[in-house]
C-alpha cells in the first residue's frame, strides 16, 4: 500500500480547480432579494444550476451576480438604481479575489459573459462593426431586446483570409450543434448551416441562412458565437477555445431546444471550455441528466418575509431518474402531480423506465390475451 502523500494531494487538488469560479456571494436589497448568502461553493464545479418556480427570483439572483463580478455599470450604462449591497468572493486566473459593491477596492471581472433569455437576435450587417447598446456584456441579461455580435461576420471575414481562427470557430460550433455536419460560405458570399439528416447520418439538407434555421440551432449558434468573440476579445493570447477561463452566467439553459439537446448541452459544454464556469437556471429536469459530477444545485425561493432567498440543495442525482428528481426538493412536484390529468386508476400508470419496455410488455399481454384466445378455440 502506498503511503499518503500531501504534496501528491494537493497538486490532484489543484489541477481539479478552474481557474476562474465563484466561492461565495451576498446579495442584500436588489429587487426582490432582502438579505441571501451562499458559501463553501466548490471551486472545482464547472456547473452551478439554478432551480424554482416561475417569478422566483432566477433571473435576479443572476443579475446580482453580475452586478457583483462586473460592477454597477456596463458602458456607461447603469445596471440598477436600487441602493443594494454585494459581495463575491471568487478565484480570478489562480488568484483569490473579493469584490464589494462600490468599494474604491473593486475591480470588474472582465472574462463574465452573460445571457437572458432573448437570445436569438444577433446584430445586422450594418451594425457589425460596432458594439451597439444593445450588445454590451450583461445588456441582454437585464433586458429582453438584447442583440448578440455576430459570429457570421466573423466566420465570414476568417473564411476570406483564410486564419486559423476561422477553422476554430467553426469547429467549436459543430461540436455543440450535434445534427449539423458543416457550415460553409456559398457562392453568395452568405454564411450556411448544412443540417443531417439525423445525428448519425451522412447525408444532408441543403445549407439554410441563419434566419431559417430552427430556433434551437440559432440559439446556440448566436450565444456561443457571441461568447466566442467576448472571449476573443479579452484573451487575445489564446489560440484554441478549450483554453479560454471565465464564468458564463445563461438564463434558462433550456430555452428553445429538444429534451436530447438539454440532456447534452452541458457535457458538450463542459468538453468544449473545460476551464469555464457556467451558472444557468433552467426549468426543465432533462439537462440535469447530463450534468456533470461535482456540478451545485441552488435553490431560488420567495416569501413575504424572507423575500428571494438561495439554499443550496445537496443531493446525489447521479443515479435518479426524471420523476425521482421531479419529485426532489429540486422542483418540488408531488407524486400525484407526475402522472397524466386523463389518467383514472393510480393501478394503470405505467412504472416502466422507458417507452420501448411498454411497448414490448403490450406486446407480450397481447401475445398471452391471442393465446389464452385459442386455446379457448380448442376446448
Amino acid at each position: 500500500m502506498k503511503a499518503f502523500s500531501p504534496v501528491r494531494f494537493f497538486n490532484q487538488t489543484q489541477l481539479k480547480m478552474l481557474p476562474c469560479a465563484i466561492k461565495q456571494i451576498s446579495i442584500e436589497n436588489y429587487q426582490g432579494i432582502i438579505k441571501t448568502h451562499i458559501v463553501d461553493l466548490p471551486v472545482d464545479t464547472q456547473w452551478i444550476f439554478l432551480t424554482g418556480d416561475n417569478g422566483f427570483g432566477k433571473t435576479m439572483v443572476l443579475q446580482a451576480i453580475a452586478i457583483s463580478l462586473f460592477g454597477n455599470q456596463d458602458q456607461y450604462r447603469i445596471l440598477t438604481d436600487s441602493d443594494c449591497q454585494t459581495w463575491v468572493e471568487f478565484k480570478n486566473q489562480g488568484h483569490n479575489q473579493i469584490n464589494i459593491l462600490g468599494s474604491p477596492d473593486f475591480k470588474p471581472f472582465t472574462h463574465l459573459v452573460a445571457y437572458g433569455s432573448s437570445r436569438l437576435e444577433i446584430q445586422n450587417q450594418q451594425a457589425r462593426n460596432e458594439i451597439s447598446a444593445k450588445s454590451t456584456t450583461t445588456y441582454g441579461l437585464f433586458h429582453t431586446d438584447g442583440i448578440l455580435l455576430n459570429i457570421e461576420y466573423e466566420l465570414f471575414i476568417g473564411y476570406l483570409k483564410k486564419n486559423a481562427q476561422y477553422g476554430l470557430i467553426k469547429n467549436t460550433l459543430l461540436k455543440l450543434l450535434p445534427r449539423m455536419a458543416d457550415i460553409q460560405v456559398n457562392d453568395q458570399d452568405e454564411v450556411v448551416y448544412l443540417e443531417k439528416e439525423h445525428e448519425k447520418s451522412d447525408k444532408t439538407y441543403q445549407g439554410l441562412p441563419y434566419e431559417k434555421l430552427a430556433s434551437g440551432h440559432k440559439n446556440i449558434i448566436a450565444m456561443i458565437g457571441d461568447m466566442l468573440i467576448r472571449f476573443y476579445a479579452v484573451q487575445p493570447e489564446v489560440i484554441e477555445p478549450q483554453d479560454f477561463c471565465g464564468i458564463v452566467l445563461i438564463d434558462e439553459l433550456d430555452l428553445h431546444l429538444h429534451p436530447k439537446w438539454q440532456r447534452q448541452l452541458p457535457k458538450l459544454l463542459s468538453t468544449v471550455f473545460p476551464n469555464v464556469q457556467f451558472i444557468a437556471s433552467t426549468h426543465s429536469v432533462i439537462p440535469f441528466l447530463g450534468a456533470p459530477d461535482n456540478s451545485v444545485f441552488l435553490k431560488v425561493s420567495r416569501s413575504q418575509a424572507q423575500g428571494i432567498t438561495i439554499d443550496r440543495i445537496n443531493i446525489d442525482i447521479s443515479n435518479l431518474l426524471p420523476n425521482t428528481l421531479l419529485t426532489s426538493p429540486l422542483f418540488d412536484l408531488e407524486g400525484k402531480d407526475i402522472k397524466q390529468d386523463n389518467n383514472q386508476s393510480l393501478t394503470d400508470i405505467r412504472t416502466e423506465e422507458t417507452y420501448d419496455e411498454v411497448k414490448l410488455n403490450d406486446e407480450i399481454r397481447a401475445s398471452l390475451k391471442a393465446f389464452e384466445a385459442s386455446r379457448d378455440e380448442w376446448r
